[in-house]
């Protein structure tokens, strides 16, 4: 009876907080899709060498990729097990932990930094990079038919790199909310990790983690750069998440749970 009117009590402000993250996520994903129309000269530098590099890497795919297959080795492919899940479900996993954390610190940078986190791996990795997936439709180098194989809307979901992609997204949101060093070299270097498991394991070529590795970062940054400035919410409930991802798929699934509600009903 007693958690049966907890469930009751709560599930107004479970709703209200569901539709706040709907609301805050449309609103960042609005911005970021604006954000072009106001770069200046020297974003409009930057993108162009982040594109520029991406071309130059996109020229070479073909023989960096046969490159890194000569030279994998037990110990390479023993590192790519590791570190690979950071750059899927485990990204989402520590996220969750750093939200939940706020529950036993009530320390609220820890909740900014993984709704931060969580809220970016969604629109980068979640939408953004498997909508451009679908689109470009570019051939994984496992298949054997080479660099150059594109076939939009095939299914073929080489470019690009999904788990790049988060990784970068979670690593920049973690950096972006740290002080000193220590926690952008931790995070950067596991991203990056992430990204040279995906050419060990022979399923992206370089062009497609560095597009991945750009996007995230980019949606990571965004993100935290307008929270900052206030242009979202900071009051609203945290949310913890957990993303379900198919194989193959980008279809996700988001539970949020009001934390500053349940503190509320607990002190009663």
């Amino acid at each position: 009876m007693i958690v049966a009117a907890v469930v009751l009590t709560a599930a107004p402000a479970f709703v209200r907080a569901i539709g706040s993250e709907v609301k805050r996520y449309g609103t960042d994903a609005a911005a970021m899709a604006r954000a072009p129309l106001t770069w200046d000269d020297a974003m409009w530098k930057r993108v162009g060498l982040v594109l520029a590099a991406d071309g130059v890497a996109f020229a070479a795919d073909g023989d960096v990729a046969d490159a890194v297959q000569r030279n994998r080795t037990h110990v390479s492919g023993e590192f790519s097990s590791v570190v690979t899940p950071f750059g899927a479900r485990r990204a989402l996993d520590i996220s969750a932990a750093t939200l939940l954390a706020e529950l036993l610190a009530h320390n609220t940078g820890m909740r900014d930094t993984g709704r931060d986190a969580v809220e970016a791996s969604i629109l980068a990795a979640g939408i953004i990079t498997p909508a451009l997936k679908r689109a470009v439709g570019r051939s994984r180098p496992i298949a054997g038919q080479g660099a150059y194989a594109f076939d939009p809307f095939s299914g073929n979901a080489s470019f690009p790199s999904g788990h790049a992609t988060n990784a970068f997204a979670v690593a920049s949101v973690f950096a972006a909310h740290s002080k000193g060093w220590v926690v952008p070299t931790i995070a950067y270097t596991l991203a990056t990790g992430v990204a040279a498991s995906r050419m060990n394991d022979h399923v992206h070529y370089t062009s497609d983690v560095i597009a991945g590795a750009a996007i995230g970062t980019a949606v990571g940054r965004s993100i935290v750069a307008r929270h900052r400035r206030g242009a979202a919410p900071r009051d609203a409930a945290s949310a913890v998440t957990w993303m379900i991802v198919p194989a193959g798929g980008g279809a996700m699934v988001e539970i949020s749970i009001p934390f500053e509600r349940i503190h509320a009903l607990a002190r009663r």
